[in-house]
């Protein structure tokens, strides 16, 4: 084989594995989280007690759910003095939590027990780790992201306090509508919604736009509208999205 031929071979393989990896389906939820930030997920007894086991339930559908990846970024609460004209000033410093496992002692290590010292932004799970994900050449099987809607001075005008993305791969053949609806229920979300997606696929449907892959779904930019400046009674949800839980 001469060398064009090679580069041929290689490109081919190259850009089948990677519409292999964009082109992947899900059963894609997103859902809108109460705004009392008293019964935000990341609280470690409102994790315990009110989300975990739900997210056990969802995870357990996996076989080989012992390669699960997780992923948070969290802040540190300090007030410092300003060198420039010596005045006090609050600084968030990253808070480094090594390799995390879907366990007790990761759970306790990236929950917040007191949200006056520190301040959680974005929590993922890849189900396997990623790293499993890139040998395969093929996304997660589940992948979970739980995003703060507050922002550092909990200055910002919001709808819904936090926002969950939840993508169960269709190969799994698995429907986790009645686990979803009993957590919504539980923890009073807003709302709680499906449509399918594919993984790396940008897409348009009515006043939703999705111009990112999944992992990369944030509230941010994805309605026609920034979803914070609208009543939430005013989104439309049908018939772009199936209502898994709606809290009216």
């Amino acid at each position: 084989m001469n060398l064009i031929d090679r580069f041929v071979n290689y490109y081919d393989k190259w850009t089948n594995a990677d519409l292999s990896w964009k082109n992947r389906s899900y059963d894609f939820y997103l859902l809108f989280g109460d705004e009392d930030a008293s019964k935000s997920p990341w609280l470690k007894w409102n994790w315990d007690s009110n989300f975990k086991p739900y997210f056990d339930a969802i995870i357990n559908q996996v076989d080989d759910n012992k390669k699960i990846g997780i992923r948070v970024n969290k802040y540190k609460i300090e007030t410092k003095i300003s060198r420039k004209d010596n005045k006090e000033f609050i600084y968030h410093s990253e808070i480094k939590l090594g390799r995390l496992k879907w366990d007790d002692k990761s759970h306790d290590k990236w929950t917040i027990e007191n949200a006056n010292e520190e301040y959680f932004q974005n929590f993922e799970i890849w189900s396997p780790i990623w790293t499993v994900c890139e040998k395969r050449n093929t996304p997660p099987e589940i992948f979970i992201s739980i995003s703060n809607e507050r922002n550092f001075d909990n200055s910002r005008n919001i709808q819904f306090g936090y926002f969950i993305v939840i993508a169960i791969a269709k190969s799994l053949n698995v429907d986790i509508k009645s686990i979803l609806f009993e957590l919504s229920k539980k923890i009073n979300a807003k709302a709680t919604i499906i449509k399918k997606r594919r993984w790396g696929i940008a897409e348009k449907e009515g006043k939703w736009i999705f111009r990112n892959g999944i992992q990369d779904t944030f509230s941010s930019g994805i309605y026609e509208e920034d979803l914070h400046m609208l009543k939430f009674e005013e989104l439309e949800f049908e018939p772009v999205w199936e209502i898994i839980y709606q809290n009216k």
